[in-house]
């Protein structure tokens, strides 16, 4: 098929990059905890070589970089933050039950728990180590961690109570009360028993809102919980926090009593937060190796970047957890699924893709290809309807499906898109219903602006929300289950479209009982197909897009490939905090490390 008039028209009008650093901040920040990823469907052109990496990690250094995806905390406790922050900065200090050791796939290791036995879906008996120390304080006394610390980590989110016996605002809460009972049988042995079998529960525990925190300092701090201090969050993980304090730079310094002997390889580090909020000052501070590494929104800035250092720096390029997705509501303008299938079909990702990120993005299914161990493969996705590389066969499907449900008769139809996205992007009301008119060989569709905190979130639940197109909710593990169930259930707390599939609700709650993970990812792929089928039931996952990251070669962290001439370092789509801290190095040998600021403490 040849270019479509809408592409020739819009692919022309780049954003300036002006445009782009007013807006860096906007969009993406669960994706900036140095989680790399390699974009598989476009390529952008060579990198220059970076230098060979040394057989193995070189011990100190402090590094200076962002290594959260902001810096405005609202909680001390990580139970009860709402806020990511919080829950991103405590996977440096803190550590979870048990810990993902591939992100993407969610192959889970130990982590307070050195080994765990799944008795059946509804059961866990997990082996605490009995090496891990808290953090000596005046508040700790440098104790052990015990089984003990666990059961009140899930009791206290589950009965969501303050010591005093108070109610409070836990985050997690709905997820701990399927927990029945826990007991401890001895001093590091617990035991888990959920009100029914839940496949994802390991999930759950690995993911990084899931960290344990020190019980004695979280009572302390229980009535000033929004008080910003170091003195709230003592250590069991990689790093203790030296400084936290809000509006401040953080400080934190390697563990001595860390578990994982030989871990971390940094002796410390240093989030400088005001560079995050201004894009220009980051930038000039990573030209002058004041920090370590450098993004944009603006991808290419970075390449200018390191086109502009050959042979020192290389590419990363790192997935934005936040979908890109299309919302058409069935509780009104679109009851016949023919209708929303019309639109998921016709809707050329592609064409969207080179027009706002130049070709940085990747489409995704039902599940966003960042969750790859669950995700279609994209071989497989490029032969279904709404993802074919040939556009000629998802327009004839989509023009069927629209003229036989009687889609011309609805009138104009207006497909929304929030301020925020168009201060990104604000030619999106202009490429949107072009697409869409040419695609469905129609006049009818326009798009003006709307809000997410004013229009679209507050009528989800009321089924009076309007059709639009901008970011979703972000993507925060590797296993979909929960979210499927969530949306296409019945009694899934955000079936905001009614959805009620008899066999789709099978497979749902077959798949979030389900305890074998391969079994899992074959049930969930079943439903993709079926929610492809039925055009998502009108909420249209659409692609996932990246961010290009350019690091000086000095710098390494936690990646699946390392760089190479003419090609960059491929790492994890999801969250991987955790592996950075463990993982994160400077190589002294390296010639690019000569002139690097001398930082300390």
């Amino acid at each position: 098929m040849a270019e479509s008039n809408y592409w020739q028209r819009w692919a022309k009008n780049r954003l300036s990059r002006r445009r782009f650093l007013a807006t860096a901040a906007t969009a993406g920040a669960g994706a900036l905890a140095y989680t790399m990823v390699g974009c598989r469907e476009s390529r952008p052109s060579a990198t220059p070589a970076a230098q060979e990496t040394p057989t193995g990690p070189t011990r100190g250094g402090i590094v200076r970089t962002v290594l959260l995806g902001g810096n405005v905390f609202d909680s001390v406790d990580v139970h009860r933050a709402f806020g990511d922050p919080t829950s991103w900065l405590s996977n440096y200090v803190l550590n979870k039950i048990v810990r993902y050791k591939n992100p993407d796939t969610g192959e889970i290791e130990g982590d307070l728990a050195e080994r765990w036995e799944i008795i059946d879906g509804a059961n866990y008996v997990f082996h605490i180590r009995q090496n891990v120390f808290w953090q000596d304080t005046p508040i700790t006394g440098g104790r052990q961690l015990t089984a003990d610390d666990i059961r009140w980590h899930i009791e206290r989110q589950r009965e969501g109570k303050l010591s005093d016996g108070s109610q409070a605002s836990f985050r997690h809460q709905s997820f701990y009360q399927q927990v029945v009972r826990v007991e401890t049988p001895d001093q590091f042995t617990v035991r888990v028993t959920l009100q029914q079998p839940r496949g994802t529960f390991l999930d759950r525990l690995a993911n990084y809102f899931s960290t344990v925190p020190n019980r004695e300092a979280m009572e302390r701090f229980e009535k000033n919980h929004t008080v910003i201090t170091e003195e709230a969050m003592p250590a069991t993980g990689a790093f203790i926090l030296r400084r936290w304090r809000s509006g401040e730079e953080i400080k934190a310094e390697r563990n001595p009593k860390y578990f994982r002997q030989g871990r971390p390889y940094v002796d410390g580090w240093i989030y400088p937060t005001g560079l995050f909020e201004d894009p220009n000052a980051w930038r000039i501070a990573f030209e002058q190796k004041q920090v370590d590494y450098f993004y944009s929104s603006d991808p290419n800035l970075p390449k200018s970047i390191i086109e502009s250092h050959p042979g020192q720096m290389y590419e990363v390029l790192t997935g934005v957890a936040n979908t890109v997705f299309m919302h058409l509501n069935m509780n009104q303008q679109f009851k016949d699924v023919r209708l929303v299938k019309a639109l998921h079909t016709a809707f050329d990702r592609r064409a969207v893709i080179q027009a706002f990120h130049q070709g940085l993005a990747q489409v995704s299914g039902p599940v966003p290809w960042l969750q790859e161990g669950f995700a279609i493969p994209p071989a497989e996705l490029a032969n279904l309807d709404g993802y074919r590389t040939n556009r000629d066969e998802d327009i004839r499907t989509a023009r069927q499906l629209w003229q036989a449900a009687g889609g011309p008769a609805l009138g104009e139809i207006n497909i929304k898109v929030p301020d925020t996205w168009l201060a990104v992007w604000p030619d999106t009301v202009q490429i949107i219903p072009n697409m869409l008119n040419q695609a469905l060989g129609v006049n009818q569709f326009r798009s003006t602006r709307t809000s997410y905190n004013e229009e679209i979130i507050p009528n989800l639940f009321n089924g009076q929300f309007p059709n639009w197109f901008g970011w979703t909710s972000q993507v925060t593990g590797p296993d979909p289950r929960e979210t499927l169930f969530s949306v296409f259930h019945p009694r899934g707390s955000q079936n905001f479209q009614k959805v009620n599939n008899p066999e789709l609700t099978s497979l749902l709650e077959a798949a979030i009982q389900e305890t074998d993970y391969q079994r899992a990812v074959d049930i969930v792929r079943r439903i993709q197909r079926i929610l492809i089928d039925n055009g998502q039931y009108g909420n249209v996952v659409l692609y996932n897009y990246i961010l290009r990251t350019a690091v000086w070669n000095y710098f390494r962290g936690a990646i699946k490939k390392p760089p190479s001439p003419g090609e960059p370092a491929l790492g994890y789509n999801i969250f991987s905090g955790h592996l950075a801290a463990d993982e994160m190095w400077l190589n002294p040998n390296d010639p690019t490390f000569q002139g690097r600021a001398n930082i300390s403490l």
